[in-house]
């Protein structure tokens, strides 16, 4: 009798698996491991919303035998190609086809001394930003130096009646129907690559240019307390309105058009990268929080997933995100783990 209960037992523990056995590999999956449906992190509060039904797909890998340096930005060409930009500067920027597989191996190498933002404008060109040493390149789609905005390694206290010429510590760029485009800046008084004569990150400050470079507007972001805060990222809504992303504080500041008024929304974790994909949806990845927020331009919690963590699946900082035109990928870029995560639509 208690042999026959220890084999219907066993057997009961082997169902669940031969079941998913059965089923087989989910579409994109690492070959010889199932993927995992990704779980909330255990960091940040939880955001009273669904899991978003994604799993784990094929990762891109580096070309050339190299490997990744910390993986900094993402972004989606016209073409649905993919470009990572990351700190090992032989190959600063790697372009992929949809499925991950390598369509060009080095994409302008040596481009930038710390990379950061990574964005792809309506027109089809592509806006890297090189943090530290202070400059935004803009580029045709073939890579192409069309222009180049910032002093290099050079910054300077902010005059009020006018742009110094200078960033401090740009991070992310945004573009609106008129090709205006918005830069973000300070990385919370990360030291290096600037030898102007403010403080480095010492003037969080969005910034709004028209589409020759002139400047237009520009607010400060400075804490009341005096600490330098990290304002990671910037986008425009549809509406026009501008958001921008304090990490550190977990809130969303937004601004109108001109950069005049002001309102802000706390959210569950920290804003790290914004991105809009080709439907207006607004996504968000949250760095150390190791989630991926779906979010309504009310700044709600539509949606979530991810875990943060150091594991084959987990997110050890989602810096930057990009989502296909169908919703069916997610790239995020983890700078920590210097690797691409890929993200596919159940």
């Amino acid at each position: 009798m208690k042999t026959a209960i220890l084999v219907v037992a066993f057997a009961l523990l082997l169902a669940p698996a031969a079941a998913q056995n059965a089923a087989g590999p989910q579409s994109g999956a690492p070959a010889g491991r199932l993927p995992t449906q990704p779980q909330p992190s255990d960091l940040g509060v939880k955001p009273d919303a669904p899991l978003l039904p994604y799993h784990y797909g094929r990762q891109p890998e580096a070309p050339l035998g190299e490997k990744f340096g910390n993986v900094a930005a993402v972004a989606l060409l016209p073409n649905a190609d993919l470009l990572v930009f990351n700190r090992n500067p032989d190959i600063a920027m790697v372009q992929y086809d949809s499925t991950g597989t390598i369509v060009r191996k080095a994409f302008n190498p040596n481009i930038a001394a710390n990379a950061h933002g990574l964005r792809v404008d309506a027109h089809g060109n592509i806006w890297v930003i090189d943090s530290l040493p202070g400059v935004i390149y803009k580029l045709d789609g073939n890579g192409n130096v069309l222009k180049v905005f910032g002093t290099r390694g050079q910054n300077g206290p902010w005059d009020e009646s006018k742009w110094n010429g200078m960033f401090n510590q740009p991070l992310d760029v945004a573009f609106d129907r008129n090709d205006n485009f918005y830069v973000i800046q300070s990385h919370g008084g990360t030291s290096g690559g600037s030898e102007g004569k403010a403080a480095a990150g010492s003037d969080p400050r969005v910034l709004k240019f028209d589409r020759e470079g002139k400047y237009l507007a520009s607010a400060s972001l400075a804490h009341a307390d005096g600490q330098y805060p990290t304002m990671h990222t910037v986008i425009v809504a549809p509406n026009g309105e501008v958001w921008t992303g304090d990490r550190h504080s977990r809130k969303i500041v937004i601004f109108d058009s001109n950069l005049r008024t002001r309102r802000e929304i706390s959210v569950p974790d920290m804003p790290c990268g914004f991105f809009a994909d080709a439907s207006g949806q607004l996504w968000m990845s949250s760095g150390r929080d190791g989630r991926i927020l779906k979010l309504g331009w009310d700044g709600k919690v539509q949606g979530y997933m991810g875990q943060a963590g150091q594991g084959l699946n987990d997110i050890g900082e989602g810096h930057y995100l990009a989502v296909s035109r169908d919703q069916r990928d997610i790239w995020v870029a983890d700078s920590t783990q210097a690797k691409v995560l890929h993200f596919v639509h159940n």
